[in-house]
């Protein structure tokens, strides 16, 4: 697992300084516009935590997404799923403080985006896409992860009016939701 991201830096060109992590995937197909956009008015710095990594299975994404490859690749897959997320959580952690990004965006449900646990233990502004979405269903390891950053998130960004009044009977006030629709719309 890399630990080591001194050579990592932000512009420091004015804009505000975002992290994307992403780590599967369906997480840059999904977020591939959204990082476009993003890269267009933000210095923004792409980690991919190698969650779901495979060069020849994600490089084509990237690829035809126009999307240029990441900073950052944390490489934090572990031999079990305890590995895996304490070294998500940790390499996002000293990527954090050896960037110091002015916000987090994050995608989700996948044990990348646990990532926004260390951001919010830095005071780092967390936006998580895909809020609210729900399948109930108590032992799938992606349910917990969405309530968890949905609760631990500044702005929550939901893709439908359901997702938003799933949040707020969670008791996240109105400010911390948005209704954005699916960037893939």
């Amino acid at each position: 697992m890399r630990t080591d991201y001194s050579e990592i830096k932000f512009k420091d060109n004015g804009r505000l300084k975002l992290l994307i992590i992403v780590g599967t995937r369906p997480e840059i197909i999904r977020l591939g516009a959204v990082i476009n956009k993003c890269r267009k008015y933000f210095d923004t710095i792409l980690a991919h935590t190698g969650q779901n990594y495979d060069y020849n299975l994600n490089g084509v994404f990237f690829r035809d997404l126009k999307l240029d490859d990441p900073e950052v690749y944390m490489d934090a897959v572990g031999d079990d799923l305890g590995a895996t997320v304490g070294n998500i959580i940790n390499a996002s952690y000293k990527l954090m403080v050896q960037t110091r990004p002015d916000a987090l965006l994050i995608l989700g449900d996948t044990n990348s985006c646990l990532s926004a646990i260390p951001a919010k233990r830095l005071h780092i502004p967390i936006f998580h896409m895909e809020a609210g979405n729900r399948c109930k269903d108590e032992c799938l390891p992606e349910e917990t992860n969405r309530r968890i950053v949905d609760i631990i998130s500044d702005v929550n960004l939901a893709y439908s009016e359901h997702a938003r009044k799933y949040l707020h009977e969670c008791g996240l006030p109105k400010e911390r939701v948005y209704v954005t629709g699916s960037p893939m719309a």
